[in-house]
């Protein structure tokens, strides 16, 4: 992990970064860290002459810190255990009653899947498991297809769903009725944000096997 936050440390020096909304906590921090940070800040600024993407303070400096980190702890979760951050953390959206209106035709559960899971479980095990659904979705649903991580980056399958249990923590492990289906082209990202693969959506099998690119599987 340490490798790859220096490589991200690195890349900064001549990258952007995503903003996105800020919530204030209080920590409290070693003062020897800190101490460290106030030193790392000023040494990036005589790096960049204060004009870099890396952190101008300490503050942002430990902002960006954490967020490596709980990048770096979701991906182990997501390669290693198969939980997904992603999915639990953005569950109270995708299945609140709003998400998806009840009168829209919708047959098919998307999630996202790094491609290590993908190939171990939703191919190799014809199952898909731990995920988080809403219980008045289950009967409705009728395939699922996920989104892969590197090296396709793309929606490469789809399965018809054979039946939905409970598996654990409230939970649900999906059952195939026969092996994943390729589809014919897969679907890459295109010019849609990632952010539209990083959460469980329902759409349509129709709009998936029709799609040449993600934003055209979303029901509208």
């Amino acid at each position: 992990m340490i490798n790859s936050l220096q490589e991200s440390i690195r890349k900064k020096l001549s990258a952007g970064k995503e903003e996105g909304a800020n919530k204030q906590i209080s920590l409290t921090i070693n003062e020897r860290v800190l101490q460290k940070a106030d030193t790392i800040v000023e040494q990036f600024k005589s790096l960049t002459d204060g004009n870099g993407d890396l952190p101008s303070s300490r503050n942002q400096l430990i902002e960006d810190a954490i967020e490596e980190y709980v990048n770096a702890a979701a991906d182990v979760l997501l390669n290693d255990y198969l939980v997904n951050i992603e999915e639990i953390v953005n569950q109270d959206d995708s299945d609140s009653d709003e998400a998806t209106p009840v009168s829209v035709e919708w047959d098919l559960f998307f999630c996202p899947a790094k491609n290590e899971g993908f190939e171990e479980v939703f191919l190799g095990k014809r199952q898909w498991y731990s995920v988080r659904l809403a219980s008045w979705r289950i009967p409705r649903i009728k395939y699922i297809a996920c989104y892969r991580g590197a090296p396709y980056s793309a929606i490469t399958h789809y399965a018809k769903v054979k039946e939905i249990k409970p598996y654990e923590d409230g939970k649900y492990i999906i059952h195939f009725e026969g092996e994943a289906i390729p589809l014919e082209n897969p679907i890459a990202l295109g010019k849609s944000n990632v952010m539209e693969v990083r959460r469980t959506r329902y759409t349509s099998l129709e709009k998936l096997k029709n799609a040449t690119e993600i934003s055209e599987i979303w029901l509208d």
